[in-house]
């Protein structure tokens, strides 16, 4: 929300003058741009790196003898699916993850409640409520999201439909996950990793169920429910979860990074991965 202050006695004058604010609500700001600046760090690197993704790649060129036991695992990291890397193979010119990360990350940067998290900490457009904008002097008019680039936020319901993509290749790499490799061939088991990436499967899949513009999609243009009792339920259910949105958001981000970083230790050796075989 944003507060004209500048004709209110109760402002504190300095850097950031507040009405009446003795808390410390800068806490909120610090640990949004600390988040997501590591996750985008980590994230950039991850790509550059483009090596230790595939479980099945290091079997390959280091042997099943790489892995505990000779029993190799079927993971794949999600900063690297879909598997465009094994489609396009050497035709790519630079690490499959630059490409697809931009799809996500789209998605998550036009979200609605990280455009709040991010204006915020960020732009300190307003770094909190009942706090001063600091770029409100300067400004002529607010003129919201309707000025380039700030339109191109309304492009978040179109990364809506790309990010339906990435939740299916989510699902069938979770699938995956239950599959190991010994001697030559395919077992189902439960390891670690099949753990991970069942949790951080189910919470992106949460955290796109729960985008208001899915929501719209599930019911939202509907100028009537009575005709469709399905899309009623549906969208009750929708509207659970949308109030859990932001939650969904982080755990997400959080998950997506552990099962990457997940796959990077079993793949370059740091770290073995516990399984049952049967």
């Amino acid at each position: 929300m944003a507060v004209n202050s500048a004709q209110s006695p109760s402002v504190r004058q300095g850097v950031l003058p507040t009405l009446e604010r003795r808390d410390i609500w800068w806490v909120e700001p610090v640990l949004v741009v600390a988040s997501l600046a590591a996750f985008l760090m980590y994230g950039l690197w991850r790509a550059w790196e483009n090596n230790n993704f595939d479980t099945l790649r290091m079997a390959e060129h280091l042997g099943a003898a790489h892995f505990a036991d000779g029993i190799v695992p079927h993971y794949l990291s999600p900063f690297y699916s879909p598997p465009i890397q094994d489609w396009f193979g050497s035709h790519l010119p630079i690490s499959a993850a630059f490409f697809l990360l931009a799809f996500p990350g789209s998605f998550r940067a036009t979200c609605y409640f990280a455009r709040r998290s991010y204006y915020r900490a960020f732009f300190w457009d307003p770094p909190a409520c009942a706090v001063r904008e600091i770029l409100q002097a300067r400004r002529g008019s607010y003129t919201g999201e309707r000025e380039f680039p700030m339109t191109l936020q309304n492009l978040h319901r179109y990364a809506l439909y790309a990010i339906f993509v990435f939740v299916v290749f989510h699902w069938l790499h979770l699938v995956q996950a239950f599959l190991f490799h010994v001697h030559g061939h395919l077992h189902f088991g439960i390891g670690v990793g099949t753990l991970v990436f069942g949790l951080d499967t189910v919470l992106l899949s949460l955290y796109v169920m729960s985008c208001h513009s899915f929501r719209h999609l599930v019911g939202g243009i509907l100028n009537r429910f009575s005709p469709s009792q399905a899309r009623w339920a549906a969208w009750s259910r929708v509207s659970t979860w949308n109030a859990r949105h932001g939650l969904f958001f982080w755990l997400s981000l959080l998950s997506v990074g552990l099962a990457d970083m997940y796959v990077r230790l079993v793949c370059s050796g740091a770290i073995p991965d516990f399984h049952i075989v049967f």
